[in-house]
């Protein structure tokens, strides 16, 4: 056997294991992808995403708009963690999946949404109302610098008519 056969033949063993290795790892997640919900545990601690689904579903049931839906998922996840921690325990995977299945918002969580506040009406008057003590104050400014010119033109006036 030469040196260059043994080459070839190494190369040919290193493909095959890296082949082998990666199918594996391919099978592998595939099983982990499709894992049975059915299968896990009730009482296991939800994972993160999990929470978060529940939370994108609750924003979804409530929320009219996209652009709502985004800000209502980002309140619920914080609703969801908040409420749970407040209890000192975990939202459960048996808990998850049956927020999932619901078609309405709890109320323990609907009544911690809040709405945006609008904004006194009085406010914008007192804003209103200082515009126009502004416009009137710029116009005595105006009209004092307009007599001051008024006076500057009638001496240098006088002057010239003495020459």
């Amino acid at each position: 056997m030469s040196l260059n056969d043994y080459e070839v033949l190494q190369v040919r063993k290193f493909k095959k294991k890296f082949f082998t290795n990666f199918l594996n790892f391919i099978t592998w997640r595939t099983k982990m992808a499709t894992t049975n919900f059915s299968e896990i545990d009730n009482n296991r601690i939800a994972t993160a995403r999990q929470v978060y689904a529940v939370a994108c579903h609750f924003a979804n049931i409530h929320s009219k708009s996209p652009s709502e839906r985004f800000g209502l998922t980002k309140v619920f996840n914080a609703i969801l963690n908040k409420s749970y921690k407040d209890s000192d325990s975990y939202m459960t995977h048996g808990d998850a999946t049956d927020f999932l299945e619901h078609q309405v918002v709890p109320k323990q969580f609907l009544h911690m949404v809040s709405k945006p506040k609008a904004q006194k009406k009085s406010v914008a008057k007192k804003k209103s109302s200082t515009k126009k003590d502004s416009g009137l104050e710029r116009l005595n400014v105006v009209e004092k610098r307009v007599d001051d010119m008024d006076n500057k033109l009638s001496q240098i006036l006088e002057i010239l008519s003495k020459k």
